[in-house]
């Protein structure tokens, strides 16, 4: 191909990392060669990723040329039992000790912007390096969380003005909803929030993966943020020969902390629980992932134990299969923070599947756009009970005549074909 242009992608995400991280990028490399960009990936070797699925590394483009280095992590020395975010968000077995107290206060406190940050200045001595070996790379692309990564990107635009730099946000920053969770003191307070508006203001090009986020980015760094949502490599498949679960369940993917507990739909399935015995014979409760204790706490307050199927973890192949079967797939935005921006990658993963979505949230939120221009489903607040057993009432009477189906339309918009072809202009613009 004539005329490829070369950028490098800075991130802490990849296979055989599994994971809500991975996916964004591992789908959008794929598709810049054919838009005239040769792309290498800085990435970490032999990391402590909080989930390892080997079969992604099959989906790893052969166009794309890896650079790895190994990383220093001291979070990893404490144990997978004392970290409260080993699945990626904060999930708990049971209420945090005082170690895991002071763990997260360490975190919060002493490793600024996070876990990653003793990555910073050896990537930027090696990734310096290399760029002076590859004077073909005209930009650099890093993608955060960990937000250590746009440290990075920001001590390499120093030392390299002439490259372009953009910033791709996948999550907020001191926006995201576990911040305060981490108990900043003054000094980590503003030195995150110092940090954060440098490499918002620094950089050529900002990128969000919503509208509301780019709104609050956009204050923060007073400047434009251009919004590329997540996708996905939407797949062929006749539906209507897929074989689904034979009871009426109801499927989460992923990980479900405390704030993303879906307290409606548990009372909704209790009181129709109650009220008709052959509802409950059928019901079917699937959680898949890591969850807090506290949704288990709430699902057997509600009487619902017995109707609980709990995999603790699968691989993302698995997980795709079991998406596919599932009569209804659970999303819920976590009710913090920055919930009007919430569009996670999981959405679009639910997308593909080809099932009724049903989508717990704020109104007037990215996620419930979504779900209207899409019509994959129906979107729930958090406490309209009304809206919420109409719906899966409705959803029940249409599984037993075995007519529950997906209605899903305009998908094109969310692929990672078309959304990475939208970042590749971005660049050219640059």
């Amino acid at each position: 191909m004539e005329n490829v242009r070369q950028a490098l992608l800075i991130t802490f995400y990849w296979p055989p990392a599994g994971g809500a991280g991975v996916h964004r990028w591992l789908r959008l490399s794929s598709y810049f060669l054919q838009n005239g960009w040769k792309l290498h990936v800085y990435c970490p070797e032999k990391a402590e990723w909080p989930v390892i699925d080997k079969d992604l590394e099959k989906q790893v483009s052969s166009d794309l040329i890896m650079i790895k280095r190994p990383i220093f992590e001291p979070h990893k020395y404490i144990g997978k039992k004392n970290n409260p975010n080993v699945s990626g968000g904060f999930t708990r077995n049971s209420k945090s000790t005082l170690f895991q107290k002071f763990v997260i206060w360490t975190r919060g406190n002493l490793f600024v912007p996070d876990a990653r940050v003793f990555w910073i200045r050896p990537s930027t001595r090696f990734i310096s390096k290399y760029l002076k070996e590859h004077p073909e790379i005209d930009t650099i692309i890093s993608t955060g969380p960990p937000h250590s990564m746009h440290v990075i990107g920001r001590n390499l635009k120093q030392n390299f003005p002439h490259i372009k730099w953009v910033t791709d946000f996948r999550d907020p920053w001191t926006e995201i909803d576990f911040y305060k969770d981490l108990i900043p003191g003054k000094w980590a307070d503003k030195r995150q929030h110092d940090l954060e508006k440098a490499c918002l203001t620094e950089c050529d090009a900002v990128v969000t993966i919503s509208r509301s986020s780019a709104e609050d980015l956009g204050k923060i760094g007073n400047r434009k943020v251009e919004v590329i949502t997540n996708g996905y490599n939407f797949p062929h498949f006749d539906e209507k020969k897929q074989t689904l679960d034979s009871k009426f369940t109801i499927a989460h993917f992923g990980s479900m902390s405390f704030p993303r507990n879906p307290e409606i739909v548990w009372k909704v399935l209790s009181d129709l629980c109650k009220e008709n015995p052959e509802f409950q014979q059928n019901l079917q409760i699937k959680l898949i992932g890591p969850v807090d204790y506290t949704v288990f706490e709430r699902i057997e307050e509600h009487q619902l134990k017995a109707n609980l199927e709990f995999i603790p973890l699968v691989a993302h192949k698995e997980s795709i299969e079991m998406q596919r079967s599932a009569q209804i797939l659970l999303l819920v935005a976590n009710k913090t923070g920055n919930v009007k921006g919430i569009l996670t990658g999981k959405f679009f993963e639910y997308l593909g599947a080809k099932r009724p979505i049903l989508a717990v949230g704020e109104a007037d939120s990215d996620l419930e756009k979504a779900i209207h221009e899409t019509e994959c489903g129906d979107f729930i607040s958090y406490d309209d009970y009304d809206h919420a057993r109409k719906t899966i009432t409705h959803w029940y009477e249409l599984y037993l005549h075995q007519q529950l189906i997906s209605t899903a339309k305009n998908l094109h918009i969310y692929s990672s074909e078309y959304l990475a072809k939208q970042f590749c202009e971005l660049m050219e613009k640059l």
